[in-house]
């Protein structure tokens, strides 16, 4: 009898390996179809949790930027403050704010922290080039996604708890669950790939701008002064020189700090066309235009993910966007997002109820996206930073969930793709933003 449940244990353990492996081949084969580099992915069904992972030295405990999933966490938190009794979802946000972000705008005073979790405090979808404190919509009046308004809960939290975002989070999040890999704060992660032509935009298009405008203003005091120094000739390598200088300081510490590698080589090859052809009248005036053109052209012609680096400056901590961890942290966190759908009892578990209908499928809760399908409701959130693409989708009705981190500009596809497979329905997982 011993011999034959063993038999058919190994037998069970064998087809279970089959497809485990056979999976993981479609899985891998869908990724190189989507152009993703890399991937670490979590499912979970039938209480087990699989994992799994591609690209080089990639794995389960692998450090990916998450993006905007890093809402999801301060949303709880703040429903976590809700539960001690510190703030309620209807309180007015303004007495808990800094300064700093009361504007003069009246309608300040009316937003709660309820419309603040669920988007509809009428603030604006990003930020990355600044808050914008401008209030575009009635508190409450409708949803529209915004970067900004999870500025503002960060504030709300760290005002209220007495701690960073960061701590925060290590307090109500990352130690209870053992998410001893995840932060907010700047930490060193798999090399992320973006899309070339997406490269050859933020490498050139402030650089482009500042230097066109630089020579204007050499032209004009030209003619008005008649000083030889200002002609196209004199001016440009100057002019060249500051706008590299004042591009390489914007991608450092406004935008996009991974490319500037690649836009201090494209620089120097530049600079060394100029000194190169500066005898050769024609080819001088025509080179750098000629050389941006050149590097545009091949941005968009030609359709690969090139490897770039880790933000050079770090970022101040954002709960909107600064959020890094692995697929098998995140695991930890879905698998606390589904216990307390099932049988939560606090504040958390209202996050699964729609608080502002969006359309006839999409609904937002409270920091968490809720799609209606035909066979049931699922939730979901997504992120997006540049060379990292993430998803993750709860499917409660099922007792699934699927988890998909990579890092590739081509990841959230991908990542759509395996949540239909592996969920076994076809959802959207999109909202206008």
């Amino acid at each position: 009898m011993k011999k034959i449940v063993m038999v058919f244990v190994i037998i069970v353990w064998g087809i279970w390996m089959g497809i485990l492996v056979h999976g993981a081949q479609a899985t891998e084969k869908m990724a190189d179809s989507y152009d993703v580099n890399g991937y670490s992915i979590a499912y979970y069904e039938n209480n087990k949790i699989v994992f799994l992972n591609y690209g080089n030295g990639i794995n389960e405990k692998s450090v990916f930027e998450l993006a905007s999933n890093g809402k999801v966490i301060s949303a709880y938190i703040a429903l976590k403050l809700v539960d001690e009794g510190k703030i309620n979802l209807e309180d007015k946000i303004a007495s808990f704010l800094d300064t700093d972000l009361l504007t003069d705008d009246e309608r300040i005073y009316d937003i709660t922290l309820k419309q603040l979790l669920c988007h509809t405090a009428g603030f604006s979808p990003s930020f990355e080039l600044g808050v914008d404190k401008k209030i575009y919509s009635d508190p409450g009046e409708k949803f529209c996604y915004s970067g900004v308004g999870y500025i503002y809960l960060q504030n709300v939290i760290e005002n209220v708890s007495g701690m960073t975002i960061e701590q925060a989070a290590q307090y109500y999040v990352f130690e209870p669950l053992g998410m001893h890999n995840s932060t907010f704060e700047h930490m060193k992660t798999v090399t992320p790939y973006m899309k070339l032509s997406s490269v050859v935009i933020y490498i050139f298009t402030a650089f482009i701008i500042v230097l066109i405008v630089l020579l204007l203003l050499s032209f004009i005091i030209g003619k008005i002064t008649k000083f030889r120094f200002f002609t196209y000739r004199s001016s440009l390598p100057v002019c060249f020189v500051i706008a590299g200088i004042v591009n390489t300081l914007f991608l450092l510490f406004v935008f996009v700090s991974k490319v500037v590698v690649i836009f201090l080589v494209c620089f120097a090859f530049m600079g060394v066309f100029l000194l190169l052809t500066r005898k050769n009248t024609r080819l001088f005036y025509a080179g750098i235009p000629t050389v941006i053109i050149f590097i545009m052209i091949l941005g968009f012609t030609i359709p690969v993910s090139i490897p770039v680096t880790n933000d050079i400056v770090a970022k101040e901590p954002n709960c909107a966007y600064t959020l890094k961890s692995t697929s098998e942290d995140m695991a930890a966190f879905c698998q606390q997002l589904m216990k307390q759908y099932y049988s939560g009892d606090g504040t958390v578990k209202d996050m699964f109820s729609a608080a502002v209908n969006i359309d006839t499928i999409n609904s937002w809760g409270l920091g968490i996206a809720i799609e209606y399908e035909s066979k049931g409701e699922t939730y979901w959130h997504s992120g997006i930073n540049p060379g990292f693409q993430s998803l993750f989708v709860l499917y409660p009705l099922q007792d699934k969930y699927v988890l998909v981190l990579t890092n590739s500009d081509n990841g959230l596809s991908f990542a759509k793709e395996t949540a239909k497979d592996f969920l076994e329905i076809d959802g959207y997982w999109d909202i206008k933003r």
